[in-house]
Parts: structure tokens; sequence; C-alpha cells
């Protein structure tokens, strides 16, 4: 159902928090790794289309395995993995990793809101803090889970349960968003309610198991979130 974003009117019915995953929804390191990864695959010769990629590796830290195993001629998948830790260095810096839209003004709207905010990533801390302190954002959060912080990465809830068991709230109370299939299970696992926020590169994948999809974060108002955390069906596609 395609519905137009209502203005925000009232706090009451806003979520208690929000856990906003990072890489594709707060930072745009979408683009520089599939680079990364597309470089590896041409050393060996062949194509990675962005499909597949999106599919394999988007939201899913253990992915690069498989991604690796579709290479030709059988290669070392340590000798691919510290190739692409090498490419990683030189195109995942700051200048590169620009914020997605509509961070900001959402951020800002919901910490006028009294909404608790938190970020829960299956990346490591030192990507995650170096992202946050280079734009600023680190200050909007309530806690930051990592990878490092669980014995499990999504698609496991350990992440979603961590930062919830922080901020002492609920996850009936609580929404999270997303733009990975991987991190809308995780999510889902954990009993949040869930945002898709696809990237041009994991639009074309099935988002079904979210309960409300966005184009972009500033769509997600303050009636769209309250709808999300109370219907019971899936509420919304606003584009």
């Amino acid at each position: 159902m395609l519905v137009d974003p209502l203005p925000y009117e009232r706090h009451a019915g806003v979520p208690d928090a929000v856990v906003f995953d990072h890489d594709g929804v707060l930072v745009d390191s979408i683009g520089p790794d599939l680079e990364a990864c597309r470089r590896v695959f041409a050393e060996y010769g062949a194509d990675l289309p962005a499909e597949r990629w999106a599919r394999e590796v988007c939201g899913n830290t253990g992915g690069y395995e498989a991604l690796f195993a579709l290479l030709p001629g059988a290669p070392d998948p340590a000798r691919a993995h510290d190739r692409l830790r090498e490419l990683w260095r030189e195109l995942l810096v700051p200048q590169n990793v620009p914020l997605m839209p509509g961070v900001r003004t959402l951020l800002d709207r919901l910490a006028s809101r009294g909404v608790r905010l938190a970020v829960a990533s299956s990346a490591d801390r030192s990507w995650v803090s170096r992202m946050l302190g280079h734009h600023g954002l680190a200050d909007y959060f309530d806690t930051v889970v990592c990878g490092d912080d669980v014995a499990r990465v999504k698609p496991a809830p350990d992440v979603y349960r961590e930062a919830l068991a922080r901020l002492g709230v609920a996850p009936e109370r609580a929404v999270a968003v997303e733009d990975s299939l991987t991190g809308v299970a995780a999510a889902r696992a954990a009993g949040l309610r869930v945002v898709a926020v696809p990237t041009a590169y994991t639009r074309g994948l099935d988002h079904g198991a979210a309960d409300t999809t966005v184009t972009r974060l500033d769509l997600l108002t303050d009636d769209l979130l309250h709808r999300t955390l109370r219907e019971v069906s899936h509420v919304s596609d606003v584009r």
C-alpha cells in the first residue's frame, strides 16, 4: 500500500527507542564496498553482479566467503579476503562514505521527541566509531552495539537484544531501521518492528518481512513510526 507521509504532530505515539543499523542506513559505505568486491572479481577475470553482492554480502559480515567461492579457479579464500582488506583501506575512507539522505533530519527530530536512539551493527566498533565520529553523529546515540560486543552477528538477533538491554526498552516499544534482508531478519528475531530503507543496491530484493518500507529516512514521520509500532499487519510503502 502506498501512502503519503503525514506531518508529525504528536509525541505520545512514537516508539520509546529507535535502533539503527549503521552501514547503508546511517552512512553510505555500500558503494565503496561493492567496488572493492568487484575489483577482486576483476583480478580473477570475473564479473560481480550488484544483485548477487547485495544478496550474499549486504548486512552479512560472513557473506564474503560465500562470495569468494564464486571466483573462478578455486582461489584461496584467505588470499582473496586479504586483497579485499587492502581495497577497503583504499576505498573505505571518510571522504568516500557520506551520510545517507535524511539522516540528520530524522535524528534531530527523534532526539527532540525524547526517543532513545541506538546503533546495532555487525561491523567492528573501530569502523563504526570512526564513521560516527567523522560525521558528528556519536552524541545522538545512547548506546552503540557492534559485532565485537556479541557472540553472534546478524542475522542472529544478538546486537538488537544487547542494544535494548542497555536502553532498558522492551522490544515491543522499539523500532529498528535496516537496509538489508539480513538486518531485517535480525531485528524481527529480536522482537522489534522493522522499517526497511533499501539502498539502490538492495532495492530489488524482497523486503516484505519488514513492517514498513521507505525510500529515505526523512520520510519516516512520527505518524508512520506510530503506525509501524501499533499495526498488526504491514503498514506502508512510502516513496
